[in-house]
């Protein structure tokens, strides 16, 4: 695959997302490769937030910001979410009598995640030169990473329902917030908050 495919993958991603799920899964990736991608996605979204805290820093003395600091930390959160993600997505989706495999919901996961590096790269440009528009951009990162995971995960699994498969990522979204929140608990990492 060229470079130029990715591009032309991307567009495709944007406008139909259900035939990008199946030119994805046409690639036929090994596992390793698709974890391969899976770390590209975290390890590039980590050092552009990296470069972003370098030329806009934001003080705080907390301990989840000070391990949110550390690019390296950052990517490994990222990657181990991805991958809860990704085994979320085919769990919940199994559950309610979706096909989807838990290698094809870690490239969809991923691929995301890349398409959404650049709109951050994006971001950080825009931060540089127009300072207000990095918000937009945000907002519109935000918006874009739910539609094509609605999307793509109803083309995962085969469902016909938009409507239901937003609810069970919003169930979903709930359920690993809550296990994340335990596992940073039992480490010590949440913010403090003032009784």
């Amino acid at each position: 695959m060229k470079f130029t495919d990715l591009g032309d993958l991307m567009v495709l991603t944007l406008r139909n997302p259900a035939h990008a799920v199946e030119v994805l899964r046409g690639l036929e990736l090994t596992s390793g490769e698709r974890w391969m991608v899976l770390m590209l996605a975290a390890t590039l979204s980590s050092l552009l937030a990296g470069l972003a805290r370098v030329m806009f820093p934001v003080p705080a003395d907390d301990a989840l910001s000070a391990i949110l600091s550390s690019p390296v930390t950052l990517a490994g959160l990222q990657f181990a979410a991805m991958t809860i993600s990704a085994g979320a997505v085919t769990v919940i989706g199994r559950a309610f009598g979706g096909q989807g495999e838990f290698e094809d919901a870690l490239l969809l996961i991923a691929w995301v995640e890349l398409i959404l590096v650049g709109l951050q790269a994006m971001q950080v440009v825009l931060m540089l030169l127009v300072p207000p528009t990095a918000t937009l951009m945000s907002l519109v990162a935000f918006g874009l990473s739910i539609y094509l995971t609605i999307a793509m995960t109803k083309a995962l699994h085969g469902f016909t329902s938009t409507p239901k498969v937003a609810l069970g990522l919003i169930g979903g979204v709930f359920l690993v917030a809550t296990v994340l929140s335990v596992i940073a608990a039992a480490f010590g990492i949440l913010p403090e908050v003032a009784p």
